[in-house]
């Protein structure tokens, strides 16, 4: 498992932002946006809780490093692993962020930025990947 920045360009016209998909994209939605501490137990149970922790470390804003702040989704990279029932994409979305852009708020740095999403994937091997459904 490795951390990529949302910055991180996957294809030429991949967006700054994941959170906006392309409209060539081959991104499936797995499971819809959610409250991250309503599943962080399914998440950190599947051994994927390290991606919280990581947040918490490289997050240069204090509001990125409370887990409550946060939403997940989960999301398929291509068809065939939707097909395989596997996503590999987990997009976690600091609502403080997306509000305070959404008003033309700087941020404690003093700047405007789109980095509301971070995006983790999963490489390699098909073990248990968390899973929800919005209720």
């Amino acid at each position: 498992m490795t951390m990529e920045p949302s910055t991180m360009a996957v294809r030429a016209n991949q967006p700054k932002n994941l959170a906006e998909e392309p409209l060539d994209s081959t991104h499936i939605l797995a499971c819809p946006r959610v409250d991250y501490m309503s599943v962080k137990d399914r998440v950190e149970d599947a051994g994927k809780g390290k991606w919280m922790a990581k947040l918490q470390v490289v997050s240069p804003l204090s509001c990125c490093r409370d887990p409550a702040n946060y939403d997940i989704e989960a999301w398929y990279s291509s068809p065939a692993d939707r097909d395989l029932g596997v996503p590999d994409l987990y997009k976690f979305y600091c609502r403080v962020c997306e509000k305070r852009v959404a008003d033309g708020v700087p941020d404690e740095r003093g700047v405007i930025h789109d980095g509301c999403c971070k995006a983790a994937w999963c490489i390699g091997g098909l073990d248990y990947r968390p899973m929800w459904e919005a209720r």
